[in-house]
């Protein structure tokens, strides 16, 4: 850090901004503006297909979150899609790394890997092409983090994750930025993890995705002033290139609520519809809020196994239920991967043994010769057949299970299966379902396994054992 500069330059920088009072001047107006900054700040047009300065090119849409950025440390930008807004926040994370604090810090978060490798990729394209008076020299480049030498004793560092309720930020951060947030498999869980490391400025960059998503409600509270983010709605309108005939042609042949999420007008547009997971996010919460959690085998109480087997690359998940009453909670939950059949097969028989009850088997692929070899009595293993006919029917009977409050899971015990059953959409095809598969096929079974829990109680009293 150079006093009479009172920003940081680098060595080689240095002598050329002390012998042009202009760069001097500008590198002070952009330490003190952003809105400056973005002059020099170079990014890849996806419409226009090159490299274009972002200053000179920004959309109204942009233009509304600078000036919001201007007055407020943490916003919610909850948009259209194709605005420019994660574009603009790559911009802000690069202004934060090069002007903020000394040993600045930016932490990028979205829902895939690749997409938080992106966001690390825009912010180092835009630092690496500033003017050289401006640039800092980058000292370790990284797929996920990439670091700049500022002075001595000044590393600036920037780190991409991908968002989940498993993220580990090991560290405090300048500035956070969170990109689609709503389309995250568990926001809400994604929140309770990272904000910890929120020591500074924070951006939330959002498509909405329905009233029940936690976004929404955190957006909601933002509006009331019970969060400290300030919420920012910008429509789909907000773009040069758009007007009330383009979105009509855009809108139309989609689904209504696709079409008001992903182009709204209003924030209830944004906020309107279900979306397209599949399960209730509230009614979710609900089931994970006073179960049983993992329990195991009490004498005189009913239990049903239900086995997804999977191929060998493929994960084989096993859930135990306690149906003895109208509820059905999971007392148990595994997961194996690449196990060899005759493993899986001693785990299911030794699971067997030690609760009692049915088990059933999905026999599409390789469950039906696991179903064949295992050791197991008359009538307590069955196989069930996954088609297109049946896997609707007992999807939708897990859906109604959940919205009437009748099963349970201990979501803090099974991240696993909590996280795909709030990721699950149809079509299904890119999802992984292989726990939401186990569990619908064991709830399907839950009347079976308590009448086949009265014949077995019925022929113990007879032999006189119960």
């Amino acid at each position: 850090m150079s006093e009479d500069l009172r920003v940081a330059v680098s060595p080689d920088a240095l002598s050329e901004i002390r012998a042009d009072p202009a760069k001097l001047s500008e590198l002070v107006r952009c330490a003190e503006s952003f809105r400056t900054f973005l002059n020099y700040w170079l990014f890849v047009s996806q419409e226009q297909k090159k490299v274009m300065l972002l200053g000179p090119a920004l959309w109204a849409a942009q233009e509304i979150a600078v000036d919001t950025m201007k007055v407020a440390d943490k916003a919610f930008f909850l948009k259209a899609r194709k605005l420019g807004e994660t574009t603009l926040g790559t911009a802000f994370d690069g202004w934060v790394l090069r002007f903020r604090d000394q040993n600045a810090r930016v932490h990028l978060f979205s829902r895939r890997d690749d997409a938080a490798q992106e966001l690390l990729s825009a912010v180092k394209f835009g630092l690496a092409r500033l003017p050289e008076w401006m640039r800092l020299p980058i000292t370790r480049s990284t797929t996920h983090e990439l670091e700049f030498a500022a002075g001595p004793d000044d590393r600036r560092l920037v780190k991409a994750y991908p968002a989940d309720e498993d993220t580990a930020v090991e560290a405090t951060c300048t500035h956070g930025h969170v990109d689609e947030w709503a389309r995250m498999q568990n926001p809400r869980k994604v929140w309770q993890a990272i904000e910890p490391s929120m020591a500074g400025s924070c951006h939330f960059i959002t498509t909405g995705k329905g009233p029940t998503n936690y976004t929404s409600e955190f957006w909601r509270r933002s509006r009331a002033e019970e969060t400290g983010f300030r919420p920012v709605f910008i429509d789909a309108l907000q773009r040069p290139d758009r007007d009330e005939a383009w979105l009509e042609a855009k809108r139309r042949g989609m689904r209504l609520e696709d079409a008001r999420q992903e182009y709204p007008m209003t924030e209830e547009d944004a906020l309107a519809g279900e979306g397209d997971y599949y399960f209730n996010e509230k009614e979710l919460d609900r089931a994970a809020e006073e179960t049983l959690g993992p329990c195991a085998a009490v004498l005189g109480r009913s239990y049903v196994h239900s086995w997804d087997i999977g191929r060998h690359r493929d994960a084989a998940v096993g859930t135990i239920l306690d149906v003895t009453g109208a509820v059905c909670d999971v007392v148990k939950f595994v997961r194996f991967r690449e196990m060899p059949y005759p493993m899986l097969q001693r785990e299911i028989e030794e699971t067997h043994r030690a609760y009692g009850g049915l088990t059933v088997i999905e026999k599409n692929s390789a469950g039906e010769a696991v179903l064949e070899n295992l050791e197991l009595p008359e009538n307590e293993a069955i196989g069930f057949n996954t088609t297109n006919k049946s896997k609707p029917v007992i999807l939708a009977g897990l859906k109604i299970g959940f919205q009437k409050e009748l099963v349970r899971y201990d979501a803090a015990e099974w991240p696993q299966l909590d996280q795909e059953l709030r990721g699950y959409r149809l079509p299904d095809d890119d999802v992984v379902q292989d726990s939401v598969m186990a569990l619908a096929i064991g709830y399907a079974h839950a009347a079976r396994g308590r009448q086949g829990h009265r014949a077995a109680r019925g022929r113990l009293m007879r032999a006189g054992v119960w």
